[in-house]
């Protein structure tokens, strides 16, 4: 199977409605959750897993041990037909009704529901009441897991959790790779060598050295050095099997064990660097855990095929303890799970603007925010971004999100905040936050450099996918204003200002509104600051143009604003008077 949808609903610091919960994974296999402080981004790891493994929530797992409510999970997974063999193999029976709860697209969608209850004056929680979408009523049917009834077997067929937590132990790195190893090795026993195991201890040696064959361990250890090695290239993984009894009656199969050894340029081991645990740093001992998870089809053996995924990696803020050098190439080695056909797909919950990348294709960027009325989410993919650009092939948009990200490698940041104002050049920027430093509003405007006037309406769309905020102060390039509308921002009919407006419009008729102010200069910034109508000394200087832009703008704001930033002449000047309408602006 693999994951199309996920949803949770008023499960721990999660709630607000399903339907503003829910992750789509479908045609991404890369998903970066990021948002606001203490909104429960790391919620949604836990709930699947939670889900996952069956378990049974208490009270404190109830958004405010709320009572009158529901705690809902709800997945929507793909089916394929290893997936059909499988449950042929285990519920014979059950496989013409199980078939009857898939849509056209081989999807089955089912609903896990707990309540909470009082019984003899305690809270406790209710036995789940699992039910399954009838695509033919378009309603749940009262019918657990596709009729199957037991969860254990739709567990089977589900893509595995496996959480990389912030800071891991030693034991748990040497739990993820002794899992792996021995959940193919115990694959390779059919059941006439299980019954010659029973029959004749002196096969089990024979036997083992079959299940744990050293050359698919080598290669095992290999390719996750490849991948290590991309973050810290002095240091090495090496498996080694730590047994020193190989049978035991009670005891089947091998234990290894994981050890990081430092190298010199040359490859060797450098044995005067200490390189245990404790001195490798979390940063690295997290990044071996992702290469050793990223390279288990290799141990496996897995046959790889893109519409079927084994796996959920779980990753905590996997920026953590990691210088940024290092951290780039770990956001590198996360999207290559999108480019490639690996077994895994990816949910990341991160607090890190770094590992954000408009430019990967399959991966998915969701913005979880929380209002009044819960938490929500906002998911932008590679298809939205495409279609915002109005990019005619994946090629086009990639090459267009490095030029975005080229001019402004910042500009991941602005996802996080609230409120933005979009501007068209560096000369209103470098003004702005000139002005900002000396208001100290306490306000979270961030200020984004769209690089050029063409480029505004892109971010606006992107802006509003996420449901963040935005205001705008752009030129008008001499294009007529033909009136202003009830919001009292300028209509124009013509132009790039015709788009960037129509989008203003669309930001400000959304619910709740997401469109603030526009506002513009005519026809540029520099004629409009020096209009008669500024006083005459806050006016734009004839500073020569050969200085450049950015260069005249930072002696405007030092050698003409900020002087007379505390006098009432500065009332006059348009940057300013825009700016102040836009820090008091009263959302509705």
């Amino acid at each position: 199977m693999r994951i199309i949808k996920f949803g949770v609903n008023n499960f721990r610091a999660i709630s607000g409605g399903l339907e503003n919960n829910q992750i789509n994974f479908d045609g991404s296999n890369t998903i970066f959750i990021f948002g606001q402080n203490n909104v429960g981004k790391s919620t949604f790891l836990a709930a699947y897993n939670f889900f996952f493994n069956d378990q049974s929530p208490s009270v404190d797992d109830f958004y405010k041990r709320d009572q009158s409510d529901y705690l809902e999970f709800e997945v929507q997974m793909g089916v394929d037909d290893l997936d059909l063999k499988y449950i042929q193999e285990k519920q014979k029976t059950k496989l013409e009704s199980f078939k009857r709860f898939l849509n056209e697209q081989s999807e089955i969608k089912i609903k896990r529901t707990f309540t909470l209850k009082s019984d003899k004056g305690k809270v406790k929680t209710s036995e789940p009441i699992d039910r399954t979408w009838n695509p033919g009523t378009n309603k749940y049917d009262d019918n657990a897991f596709g009729s199957i009834g037991l969860i254990q077997v739709f567990q089977a067929l589900m893509p595995t959790p496996i959480l990389i937590k912030a800071m891991p132990s030693e034991q748990e790195v040497e739990a993820i790779v002794n899992e792996i190893l021995s959940s193919k090795a115990k694959l390779r026993l059919n059941d006439k060598e299980m019954k010659e195991l029973k029959d004749a201890q002196d096969t089990v040696k024979n036997l083992q050295e079959k299940m744990y064959n050293p050359i698919s361990i080598n290669q095992y250890q290999d390719e996750v050095n490849k991948h290590f090695k991309m973050l810290f290239p002095d240091t090495k993984i090496e498996i080694g099997d730590s047994d020193k009894v190989k049978w035991t009656e009670d005891k089947f199969g091998k234990k290894f064990n994981v050890e990081f050894r430092k190298q010199n340029e040359d490859g060797s081991h450098d044995d005067k660097t200490p390189s245990s645990y404790s001195t490798i740093g979390h940063g690295a001992v997290r990044s071996a855990i992702f290469s050793l998870l990223l390279m288990r089809d290799v141990a496996e053996e897995l046959a790889i095929r893109s519409d079927r995924k084994e796996y959920l990696i779980l990753f905590e803020e996997p920026e953590l303890f990691l210088y940024p050098k290092i951290l780039r190439s770990l956001r590198e080695l996360i999207y290559s799970v999108s480019e490639k056909n690996y077994p895994y797909q990816v949910l990341c919950a991160s607090h890190s603007p770094q590992m954000i990348d408009l430019s990967k294709r399959n991966s998915t960027l969701v913005r979880m925010v929380q209002d009044g009325t819960g938490t929500r989410l906002y998911q932008v993919k590679d298809d939205d971004l495409k279609e915002a650009k109005e990019a005619k092939t994946f090629e086009d948009l990639k090459q267009a999100m490095y030029e975005v990200l080229r001019f402004n490698p910042h500009i991941c940041e602005s996802f996080y905040a609230d409120e933005v104002l979009l501007v068209e050049g560096p000369t209103e920027e470098i003004i702005i936050r000139g002005i900002l430093q000396k208001v100290n509003s306490g306000k979270d405007l961030f200020i984004v450099n769209c690089g050029s006037v063409t480029n505004i309406p892109f971010y606006q769309k992107v802006y509003r996918k996420f449901s963040i905020k935005s205001h705008v102060i752009c030129d008008t390039d001499s294009q007529p204003t033909d009136d202003t509308d009830v919001f009292g921002n300028p209509v124009f009919s013509s132009g790039i200002q015709q788009s960037i407006y129509q989008e203003h419009l669309q930001n400000c008729n959304t619910k709740p509104r997401l469109g603030g102010l526009l506002r513009t200069h005519h026809p540029t910034f520099e004629p409009a600051h020096q209009q008669t109508s500024v006083d005459v000394a806050c006016r734009f200087p004839a500073y020569p143009a050969n200085y450049g832009k950015p260069f005249n703008a930072n002696k405007y704001w030092l050698e003409v604003l900020e002087p007379n930033f505390d006098q009432e002449s500065i009332r006059t000047v348009p940057i300013i008077i825009y700016l102040m309408d836009m820090i008091n602006f009263g959302w509705v």
